[in-house]
């Protein structure tokens, strides 16, 4: 008889998950790392969840819901003056409504992508922010969050954990990186899932 998946062994009392922060400079692929990372991560038989956005202009974002499937715009034309203009994008308030719902709901899992926390969350204290509350929680095995530079001992802080990891995404290595996370995905639910060894 097959083994269950590793989402089904869930125990609530979990040693504390994996978190990895993913950062990195402007358009170096930061977000394409982390999508190859969930397509090998899923390859490997472990459950993804949260979101992902994606630039699809200047001015434009959109956001995938790993867990759904879902994809839909994340801001609102640039020139609309009905919302604050935030690093050269105005937030669709009824689109990160949307997504900050949806991530309520994409616990328990193996791996949650958070991709990213910016200044929405850790200035203004708007936007994804519920995200801190989820990650504190667990019911998780490894969290990987995308954080910019300037924003990361903000997100370690934030976090308040004694362990954690930190990726720098570069153009040397962004190649590599998916297989890094995989691999860590694959020793966390491991490590925390049963206890014992699982085949993954």
């Amino acid at each position: 008889m097959a083994s269950p998946p590793a989402c089904c062994l869930w125990k609530e009392t979990m040693i504390d998950p994996t978190i990895v922060l993913i950062t990195g400079e402007r358009q170096v692929g930061k977000t394409t790392a982390c999508l190859r990372a969930v397509t090998l991560m899923r390859q490997a038989g472990l459950e993804v969840s949260g979101l992902v956005t994606t630039r699809t202009g200047c001015h434009a974002l959109s956001v995938r819901e790993l867990h759904t499937g879902a994809v839909y715009p994340l801001t609102l034309p640039f020139e609309d003056p009905t919302d604050r203009t935030l690093m050269n994008f105005r937030m669709d308030p009824e689109a990160m409504a949307r997504s900050g719902t949806s991530l309520a709901r994409a616990f328990p899992t193996d791996v949650v992508v958070i991709d990213e926390l910016g200044p929405l969350e850790f200035r203004r204290g708007e936007g994804w922010v519920e995200a801190f509350d989820y990650l504190r929680r667990g019911r998780y095995h490894l969290g990987v969050l995308v954080v910019r530079p300037e924003l990361l001992v903000a997100g370690v802080r934030r976090l308040a954990r004694d362990v954690y990891t930190v990726v720098h995404v570069t153009s040397g290595n962004r190649d590599r990186v998916p297989v890094m996370i995989t691999e860590m995905a694959k020793a966390a639910v491991a490590r925390t899932g049963t206890g014992e060894e699982l085949e993954l």
